[in-house]
């Protein structure tokens, strides 16, 4: 017989605590919010995917197999995804937010096929409103039957009472009544740098303003107030989390309205992640030690320069003439030696410089006077905003000076209708080289330039990767040597557009310590069939762990 001998109280209270130590060690870890039984694509180095994730304020705490996180982890928030896909926060690298949400309240002109397409817009927008001011934004020349820019004549037969002020759709030209033009004193004469008053045969302005021609304006058109920007931004970022993003790059602001985008984050009214460039203009050269914001919500400090115009308005600065206009090169807007200033003086603040360039000679002339200042490699992370257009022999100062090409995929397919005429057979092929581009950094950042294209990134995605449009025009994509993959497509919607503006520490992927920024989609983007991709639909959107979207 087993002779037992009784514990001593300093044995039981032992063996107690080792039980209420086992005990606390199996107890789940609270947290805020779980989300299982998805397939969560991390975009992390190694492309890794998870079945759950768990968010404690507003971040990433821990991501693995279903069965792991929810034996060790318990919330009053779960979440199950019901086999959706998770991604990480999309985001859009060069878009114009606050111009969107201004736009999105005044008169739509994008899909119009023709001038009387646009009158007629006119008409039945200006029965529904009070005032004498018409403003819109979309048409496209290029579209229409007749692809000649329009005159301005019929506004004064059809709307004598009306000011009218219409912006292309790559806000590069504007046409205007004759009433704004004799209120800004412009005349056949009017000349300005970096623009062009367009004069018909008659000798006098056709009410056209290309590029620069369109500042000449600014002081006759009503500027929006703060109320009517606020409501805007609001507008702008619901919007953009109904298509699943969680920051926009919005490339040119002016300071006071970076300002304001960080009072409306700092009272919670604006939950949208922003990275913000300061339009280049005198006061920020002034007093560029004054700028810079660097919060959870705000990133701000990027300079945008414009160097040249657009390849739709023959703005876009060219080496040689147009192939469709024998007498034009396009315009400079910013001449070579204002861009070494801005460069010198961006380098010496440490801010970043983005600047926008289309045709081969803008993105010449700004590659040349970035890589004067940068000198080598670096970590500066300027960027080359667009590079449509490069010129082969150009694309190695790319990754020769880690200057980074910000693309926007749906504009190739937007332009891929007309674009050759523009610049013919040869100079085509150095159009829209997202791929040649991508492997000068290895990395290539995404945006859509909306209001110019859709808000939609999965337009972007799908532009990038098919090269079509959305009817699968052409059978065969365009210029498809020039296409990315489907995983090198989610990395410029997320992490590499988040690297862009050094903001990989907080978002582009979904990692531990990370901000709890998703989107679930209900279909498997780098695996479901082609035809499938643009059905795609947003199920939710997450910003800090916060619901900010539901379908």
């Amino acid at each position: 017989m087993l002779n037992r001998q009784p514990k001593s109280p300093l044995l039981q209270l032992c063996l107690i605590a080792l039980l209420l130590s086992n005990s606390s060690c199996n107890e789940p870890t609270k947290a805020d919010l779980i989300i299982h039984n998805a397939t969560i694509y991390s975009v992390n180095e190694q492309m890794e995917t998870f079945e759950a994730m768990v968010i404690q304020d507003g971040k990433i705490i821990e991501l693995g197999a279903e069965h792991q996180i929810l034996n060790k982890y318990k919330s009053s928030s779960v979440i199950d995804a019901e086999k959706a896909f998770i991604y990480p926060g999309l985001i859009d690298a060069h878009s114009h937010f606050l111009g969107y949400g201004i736009t999105s309240t005044q008169l739509d002109l994008i899909g119009t096929k023709s001038f009387n397409e646009v009158c007629e817009r006119i008409n039945e927008y200006a029965k529904q409103r009070d005032g004498e001011w018409i403003t819109g934004r979309g048409w496209d020349q290029n579209d229409w039957d007749i692809q000649e820019f329009p005159t301005n004549d019929t506004f004064d037969i059809l709307f004598p009472n009306l000011k009218i002020a219409i912006t292309r759709v790559d806000g590069h030209a504007m046409l205007v009544s004759n009433n704004i033009l004799s209120a800004a004193k412009i005349d056949a004469t009017s000349r300005v740098n970096g623009g062009v008053v367009k004069v018909g045969s008659d000798g006098k302005p056709t009410g056209i303003l290309i590029d620069e021609a369109m500042t000449l304006v600014d002081a006759v058109i009503p500027e929006p107030t703060e109320m009517e920007k606020v409501k805007a931004l609001i507008k702008a970022e619901k919007d953009c989390f109904r298509v699943g993003l969680t920051t926009v790059t919005d490339a040119g602001l002016e300071k006071i309205e970076i300002d304001l985008i960080h009072q409306l984050h700092e009272e919670g009214d604006l939950k949208m992640r922003i990275n913000a460039m300061y339009s280049a203009t005198p006061e920020i050269l002034e007093n560029y030690q004054e700028i810079g914001y660097k919060t959870d919500h705000l990133t701000a400090r990027s300079i945008k320069v414009y160097c040249d115009g657009a390849l739709g308005s023959r703005g876009a600065r060219l080496i040689e003439p147009y192939s469709d206009d024998s007498l034009s090169n396009g315009f400079l807007i910013t001449p070579a030696d204002s861009l070494a200033q801005w460069a010198k003086m961006c380098y010496d603040a440490e801010l970043q410089l983005a600047v926008h360039c289309i045709g081969t000679e803008g993105n010449r002339i700004s590659l040349i006077e970035m890589s004067k200042v940068l000198g080598g490699t670096n970590d500066r992370r300027w960027r080359i905003e667009h590079a449509q257009v490069v010129h082969p022999e150009d694309r190695s100062l790319f990754g020769k000076f880690n200057i980074i090409p910000s693309m926007q995929p749906t504009h190739a397919t937007s332009d891929m209708y007309w674009a050759e005429e523009r610049l013919g057979s040869k100079r085509i092929n150095w159009a829209y080289s997202l791929k040649s581009l991508m492997h000068e950094n290895g990395m290539i950042p995404l945006g859509t330039d909306f209001p110019v294209e859709s808000i939609d990134p999965i337009n972007t995605f799908y532009a990038a990767v098919v090269r079509k449009d959305a009817l699968g025009f052409p059978p065969s994509g365009f210029i498809t040597d020039e296409a990315l993959t489907r995983e090198e497509a989610l990395k410029g919607i997320t992490i590499w557009a988040a690297m862009s503006s050094f903001d990989d520490d907080t978002r582009g992927s979904l990692e531990i310590g990370k901000f709890a920024d998703f989107t679930i989609l209900d279909n498997d983007l780098l695996q479901c069939n082609v035809d499938e991709i643009l059905s795609t639909q947003v199920l939710q959107t997450f910003i800090g762990g916060e619901l900010v979207y539901k379908k």
